[in-house]
């Protein structure tokens, strides 16, 4: 037969809201006990240690900022799930940075007859590329590829999704890349 009393472990909530307070100390609880099941859930996610890690702090900081804590029942389920979505949006933006990159390696390889460099004419052309695009197309693209941004940075500065910005980093790739091939290049 189960008791009457609240459950106090760290895992559960029985009152409806939960004092600042409580909520740090049951975090502090939920990292003391499950933080090392936590990081080798998102390593095997991720296959990078550090990586893991890194997920695991930011969703331990998106568990203490929730406004209602006390509405989530179960925060170590809740911890899980946070921790499993920001590995999953991981994975996305390595795959997008990786696109991104052959293409940009694309631009990149100029045939260099015995070491020169991109002509200034063929980055003019690059230049006036990127200058065609829609003004927030180009600071994606520039945010993101050029000045190494992460997604969620630019989105939180466009004040746009994530895959807002992806769309826009793709349509900059693929606008720039039609250019300078029918430029000749």
């Amino acid at each position: 037969m189960r008791s009457k009393e609240p459950c106090t472990q760290a895992g559960h909530q029985s009152a409806p809201e939960q004092s600042g307070d409580e909520h740090r100390t049951a975090v502090k609880t939920l990292f003391r006990e499950h933080n090392r099941a936590l990081v080798s859930f998102l390593l095997a996610r991720l296959s990078s240690e550090q990586e893991a890690r890194d997920v695991a702090q930011e969703a331990y900081v998106r568990l203490l900022q929730l406004d209602s804590p006390g509405t989530i029942g179960f925060l170590r389920g809740y911890l899980f799930r946070i921790a499993a979505n920001l590995s999953v949006d991981r994975v996305r933006i390595r795959a997008v940075r990786e696109r991104t990159m052959e293409v940009f390696d694309e631009f990149s390889e100029v045939e260099m007859v015995e070491g020169q460099a991109m002509t200034h004419q063929e980055f003019e052309q690059a230049c006036e590329a990127l200058n065609e695009l829609a003004p927030r197309c180009r600071e994606a693209f520039v945010r993101h590829v050029v000045e190494g941004y992460s997604t969620p940075e630019v989105a939180r500065e466009l004040r746009v999704d994530e895959r807002t910005v992806r769309k826009y980093v793709t349509r900059a790739l693929v606008h720039c890349r039609a250019r300078l091939r029918g430029s000749g290049r």
